[in-house]
């Protein structure tokens, strides 16, 4: 008999009746299931967590450097 290895997990999620609506309205709209939906929730949750700490070094790094202007990054970019 062959094994079978699911690449997916079950998990249980309980929310207020008016999320569900609101999760239902979108999966239809969607033309998705909520399984699928939730998914591409939570991925744009992480890209965003993602852009937040690039944003942050970004700012830490203009700090360092003393960028305040695009006219700043141009002298960066081009001195000698």
């Amino acid at each position: 008999m062959k094994n079978i290895t699911r690449n997916t997990e079950v998990i249980s999620v309980s929310l207020p009746k008016e999320m569900v609506i609101k999760l239902e309205k979108a999966r239809e709209t969607k033309k998705v299931s909520r399984s699928a939906l939730i998914a591409s929730l939570i991925d744009k949750e992480a890209e965003e967590l993602l852009w937040e700490k690039i944003y942050r070094k970004g700012r830490a790094a203009a700090r360092k450097l003393n960028i305040t202007s695009e006219d700043d990054i141009d002298r960066i970019l081009h001195a000698p």
